[in-house]
């Protein structure tokens, strides 16, 4: 009896850490975390995991990484500007594999159905086996792909700088649809109920129809949109180069509040618990609320912020083109803990998986933060 008793605890363990690894193994599959662009993990109980701001591991990779890294299975993955995807182990940052393309990869990496899909300043999008890098299929535009694809329900959707926002097959890579954006499509796509929310360089923030690319609305703003936009509780909210962070409702199609940050929007918008935050040209980020776009606080980083912030319980984090990793308290935007990397730009969005919070500068490194 009591070795009965000893294998079903051990049992018991088993399936508890089994279960833990699965909870935990895909935490942060996309760029932002999740289709919505929101900022948050796709795992509930992993994004509210503190961390002190201590670097664990940081690697060099051969060039700058403008790409955020996305997290799957214990797998970091990340483009560089050498123009290789690099498969890297989450708890050392051992690389296990790298895929080439012709160009820079800027686009973060979307990780769906076994898949790692990106896309290049070739003028391709790639779709590879996740665990081997091996190639699957690729899609061929006619100009740079710096867009983020986002995989939803078998289909991947991204923006291309030739114009177009494109529809493809995740399993054949075959065009399902294309739709005429008229200027460069930088941005990536947000996807949310059937619709497909992306902007272009001519101030439009376009809503198209998932199935079939049809436009449903479009709203026209005063500067380029490179950012993605973040969709929640039936709000779309997006920045432009006018410096304006904008909350259209969705089912009435109309901007219903507008905040002028006085400086250039890149950076995506976090939306969570009521409020939105996001950085700009300026080096201010900035909280407000999500219901009437009134100020919160504001933080001044001294230097330009093009990353887009993620968040982990009441914590956000981001980088500056000082170089400076930030935690805030999102409550107050107080500094909790701030990394200085030594002055190269981080442009890029941190992924946070259950081990640590995951950060790629144009110094070359990826920094593992615990």
């Amino acid at each position: 009896m009591k070795r009965l008793v000893t294998l079903l605890c051990t049992l018991f363990i088993f399936l508890s850490l089994s279960y833990d690894s699965l909870a935990f193994a895909q935490n942060w599959p996309t760029f932002r975390g999740n289709n919505m662009r929101t900022g948050q993990s796709a795992n509930v109980t992993g994004s509210k995991r503190l961390f002190a701001g201590n670097i664990a591991w940081q690697m060099r990779l051969p060039e700058d990484l403008r790409s955020s890294p996305a997290i799957s299975n214990g797998i970091i993955y990340i483009g560089c500007n050498d123009g290789n995807l690099y498969a890297i182990r989450e708890s050392d940052g051992h690389v296990l594999w790298s895929y080439p393309t012709g160009n820079w990869v800027a686009s973060s990496p979307a990780v769906a159905n076994g898949l790692v899909i990106f896309g290049s300043y070739d003028g391709k999008v790639y779709a590879l086996d996740a665990s081997t890098g091996a190639l699957k299929w690729q899609f061929t535009t006619h100009n740079m792909v710096a867009s983020s694809p986002a995989a939803v329900n078998g289909r991947a959707y991204f923006g291309g700088v030739d114009g177009n926002v494109y529809c493809v097959d995740i399993s054949t890579g075959m065009q399902k649809w294309s739709y005429k954006a008229g200027r460069e499509v930088y941005g990536s796509p947000s996807v949310a109920d059937g619709v497909v929310y992306i902007g272009n360089h001519d101030g439009k923030m376009m809503a198209i129809d998932a199935l079939t690319g049809k436009l449903k609305w479009r709203a026209i703003v005063g500067g380029p949109v490179v950012a993605s936009p973040a969709v929640t509780n039936g709000m779309l909210y997006f920045g432009s180069w006018d410096g304006i962070l904008y909350c259209a409702d969705i089912k009435n199609q109309a901007v219903i509040w507008r905040y002028d940050s006085g400086g250039s929007i890149e950076s995506s918008p976090l939306v969570e618990n009521g409020r939105v935050y996001f950085g700009n040209i300026k080096g201010m980020m900035t909280a407000l609320d999500a219901k009437r776009g009134t100020p919160i606080w504001t933080t001044n980083t001294e230097a330009a912020i093009a990353s887009s912030p993620s968040i982990s319980g009441n914590r956000i984090f981001f980088g500056n083109s000082g170089g400076d990793i930030y935690s805030l308290d999102a409550n107050t935007g107080e500094i909790a803990w701030k990394i200085q990397t030594g002055g190269e730009a981080i442009m890029t969005a941190p992924a946070i998986g259950w081990n640590g919070i995951y950060v790629a500068g144009m110094d070359n490194m990826l920094r593992s933060i615990r």
